[in-house]
């Protein structure tokens, strides 16, 4: 069941149809949006950061997976138990997420993303469910 969740998952996420945003009008030109047809306003200061975004999809995907890989290599690689690995592997994933939010943060135009923690925080999770199942 898993198995097709995944490939659904992947299929949906290949699939997403995007549009170089040039505007240099916007307050963020060349950033990537999903293809609507319509074009933010100019007068905006910035992007908005909406809960049902490609991004919120990439955080929660990213997470996952760095928290699943990383419980593999440290589960077959390095011989450690499962529970043992598990915080290990989640306190990765989630570090990378955060330092990716603290060095968006830094940028000119950048903020730091609760929003985007809380899909980090998603992927983590699922991944442990995951983990837990097997």
């Amino acid at each position: 069941m898993l198995k097709y969740l995944s490939l659904i998952f992947l299929f949906l996420l290949i699939n997403v149809d995007f549009a170089y945003c040039a505007d240099r009008d916007s307050s963020e030109s060349g950033a990537l949006v999903i293809a609507s047809g319509k074009k933010s306003p100019s007068n905006e200061t910035s992007l908005a950061d909406n809960w049902l975004a490609i991004d919120k999809v990439q955080h929660f995907s990213y997470s996952c997976l760095i928290s699943l890989g990383c419980q593999y290599v440290l589960v077959n690689k390095f011989n450690n138990s499962e529970t043992n690995s598990l915080p290990l592997s989640s306190g990765l994933s989630f570090s990378a997420g955060l330092l990716k939010e603290l060095n968006d943060n830094r940028g000119e135009k950048g903020h730091f993303s609760i929003k985007d923690m809380v899909a980090n925080a998603a992927g983590i999770i699922v991944a442990a469910i995951i983990i837990l199942q097997g």
